[in-house]
Parts: structure tokens; C-alpha cells; sequence
């Protein structure tokens, strides 16, 4: 059993690896759509927030590369290179306004993506590869946790910033948060020790040798997509209903706070209390629920700024929970041969079908009206219950009979 310190120094790493690829993610999920909007382009041009999304849902390309460049040279070193160039691309930003060039001001911030998503392989690799078992829903709340800080200082935060300080001060806060992450990492050297037990060579290809792959992907590909298509569509939705950037700012900070704090209260105890499949099966009966807010605020016109807060903040924290239990179960699956090329797997699902369902949800917003467009959305989540029922029990985790 590890001493309470280096435990302490994992953990505290983690949260810093997983704040920092928040950040960008926070930019693209929670910002970019109401700073488009803001600027006078059509509900249809939001759907282009999707392309900031792309290197996350394409990063197992390159996943069995970087397992084995942690293998050579260990996490950490991966951690510093990328997070080095992280600071690298947000400075870059500071040249192109998105008001002024939407267009360079994307590409920007799918680089950023890009070099996040590179460095999000090796942190998954570095938490699978210490912490499986009851312990990866712990791991996985801290994962929860620290991502949605940096989405929350990523989305809200930086509309806050962008409402009082313009472009130039968003875009150097999000530079000075990377690199003081960058900082705190370094001094702490507790958690910078190799893992020798890492093979030299892993190969894409040897995802394949999971018998329960399609399941496992399917899983992926699917759970997210309702959530997805609702948080994208309500910022244009919020922005038609006279509410400024400061103020969706506000809200997406609370929500995400609301989410980190349903990961912690709720869904670790359920991955205890549960196991994960069952786990899973709760966390995402609850979201599915909590996914109506949208369109029942719209359906009904309910229009308070305190039942926006009420009525996301419950979707949050539901969602919070199904966040923890359905990565601690792709935990749980990854090989410990190949954490990094495996867990990673599973994320691309996920991202590829945020994609689709960012850039989809906008049009058909446009189309259909919102109140459709969120009924729509809901409608999905619930069919989706049933096809995890009859996936989960397909899926094989680490030390149960039959698991390659």
C-alpha cells in the first residue's frame, strides 16, 4: 500500500493534469457558443463549436504513440512537454480576436484542443495505471472534479472575463491558469516517479483483443450525445431570451460546480454502493430525468433567473453522477497493458458523438424551434436507458472471468 503522502501527490496531480485540459473543453462547450451568438451570427453557426471538439474525438489515433513515449519517458515528462505547449497556443490567441476573425480565432482553439487532448492520453494512462479496482471511482471523482473546474474557469469564467476585460484579458487569464498549473505540477515531485510496468511497444490494434469492444463502444458513442445536444442549444437559447454574456457566464459556473459536486456526493457513493454496472444504470436514469429541464422551461415560458440556476444545477448534479460511475467502468475495463490507448478508446467515443451532436443541434434548433429541439434531445436519452441496460451486462472489467 502507498504512504498517505504519495497517494496525496497522485491526487493532487491528477486534479492539475485534468483542470488544465478542462480549460480548452470548458472554452469550446460553454463559451464559444454564446460569444458566436453575441457577435450576430445565426443559431446555425454555433453548431461550429463542434469543431473544436474534433481532437478529442480523434485522439486514439495517436493514443498507443503516446503510451509508448510515457513508456520511455514517463508521464510526467509528457505532462510538462505538452502542457508547456498548452501555454504556447493560448498565447497565440492574443492575435486573433474572435470578433474580428472567427474564423483563425477556431482554428486556434482546436490547436489548443488538440495539444489538451494529446496530454489527456498520458494523464489516463497515468490514472489507470495506479488506481483500478473500488479506487478508480475515487480516481474518477477527481477526474469529474478537476475537469469541470477548468471547464467551469474555461466556459463561465472566461465569459465573465471576456464581459470586462475583452478578448486580450480572457485569453491571458486562460494563459496564466496553464501555466501555473504547469508550475504547481513541477514543484510537486511526489507524484513524477515512472511506472516500470508499462510494456515498450503498444499498438492501436491491440484494442481488438477486447471481445467486448462494440459494447464497450457502443456505450461510448452514445451516452453523452443527448446532454451534449441540450448544453450546446441552450446557450443560444439564453442569449434569445435577453441574457448577456456575464450572466450565462454565472450560470455555467454554478451548473458545473452543481456537477462536480453531484460526481463527489453522489456518484462515488454509487460506484461503492452499487458496483459499476448498476451504478451506471442509476446515474444515467437521473440524468436522463433531469435532461427535461430545458424544454419544460421553454414549454412553460418560465423565464426567472433563479429557475434557470434551480433547474440546471438538479441536471448537474445528475449528471455529475453518471459522469463518475461511466468512466470508473471504462477504468475498470482498460488493460493495464495499455491504460492509456484503452480508457482513451472510450473517450473518442464519447467526443466523436459530442461532434455530431453539437454540430447537428444547432441546425435542428434553427429548424425546428427549441422547444422540439430540447424535446427531441430528451427523447434520445430516454431510449438510451434501455440500450445501456442491454449493453452493460456484455461489458468485461479487470478481474471478472472471461476479460482479455
Amino acid at each position: 500500500m502507498k504512504p498517505a503522502a504519495a497517494r496525496g501527490s497522485e491526487y493532487r496531480a491528477l486534479a492539475l493534469m485534468y483542470v488544465s485540459q478542462g480549460l480548452p473543453t470548458g472554452l469550446a462547450f460553454y463559451g464559444l457558443g454564446t460569444l458566436i451568438r453575441a457577435s450576430g451570427h445565426g443559431v446555425a453557426q454555433v453548431g461550429w463549436v463542434g469543431l473544436a471538439i474534433v481532437p478529442w474525438a480523434f485522439k486514439f489515433l495517436w493514443a498507443s504513440a503516446i503510451d509508448n513515449q510515457c513508456a520511455r519517458w514517463g508521464h510526467a515528462r509528457v505532462v510538462f512537454a505538452t502542457q508547456a505547449l498548452a501555454v504556447a497556443c493560448a498565447l497565440a490567441l492574443l492575435a486573433v480576436p474572435l470578433s474580428v476573425n472567427l474564423g483563425a480565432a477556431l482554428a486556434g482553439i482546436v490547436l489548443l484542443n488538440a495539444v489538451c487532448a494529446t496530454q489527456d492520453i498520458a494523464t489516463n494512462g497515468y490514472a489507470v495505471a495506479r488506481m483500478q479496482g473500488r479506487a478508480a471511482g475515487l480516481a474518477n471523482a477527481i477526474q469529474i472534479t478537476g475537469f469541470i473546474t477548468g471547464m467551469l474557469l474555461g466556459g463561465g469564467g472566461l465569459l465573465i472575463a471576456h464581459g470586462r476585460w475583452g478578448w486580450q484579458g480572457a485569453v491571458l487569464l486562460l494563459a496564466g491558469v496553464l501555466a501555473l498549473a504547469w508550475l504547481l505540477l513541477w514543484l510537486d515531485k511526489g507524484w513524477q516517479a515512472r511506472v516500470t510496468a508499462l510494456p515498450a511497444a503498444v499498438r492501436l490494434r491491440d484494442l481488438l483483443r477486447h471481445r467486448d469492444l462494440g459494447w464497450a463502444l457502443l456505450i461510448a458513442l452514445t451516452f453523452k450525445a443527448p446532454g451534449t445536444a441540450v448544453g450546446t442549444l441552450i446557450q443560444p437559447w439564453l442569449v434569445d431570451r435577453g441574457l448577456g454574456p456575464d450572466g450565462i457566464g454565472r450560470l455555467q459556473m454554478a451548473v458545473m460546480l452543481a456537477t462536480a459536486t453531484g460526481g463527489l456526493v453522489l456518484g462515488v457513493p454509487l460506484v461503492r454502493r452499487l458496483g459499476n454496472r448498476r451504478a451506471v444504470l442509476a446515474g444515467y436514469a437521473l440524468a436522463a430525468l433531469a435532461l427535461g429541464a430545458a424544454w419544460a422551461l421553454q414549454a412553460l415560458d418560465v423565464r426567472a433567473a433563479w429557475a434557470y440556476f434551480a433547474a440546471f444545477g438538479v441536471q448537474g448534479v445528475c449528471e455529475g453522477a453518471m459522469f463518475v460511475a461511466i468512466w470508473a467502468l471504462f477504468m475498470n475495463w482498460a488493460r493495464p497493458q495499455a491504460p492509456g490507448t484503452d480508457f482513451t478508446a472510450m473517450q473518442c467515443g464519447e467526443n466523436l458523438s459530442n461532434v455530431l451532436a453539437a454540430g447537428a443541434i444547432g441546425a435542428v434548433g434553427q429548424a425546428l424551434g427549441y422547444a422540439q429541439a430540447f424535446a427531441l434531445a430528451w427523447g434520445a436519452a430516454s431510449g438510451l436507458l434501455v440500450l445501456l441496460a442491454f449493453c452493460l451486462p456484455r461489458v468485461r472489467l479487470q478481474g471478472e472471468e472471461g476479460h482479455l
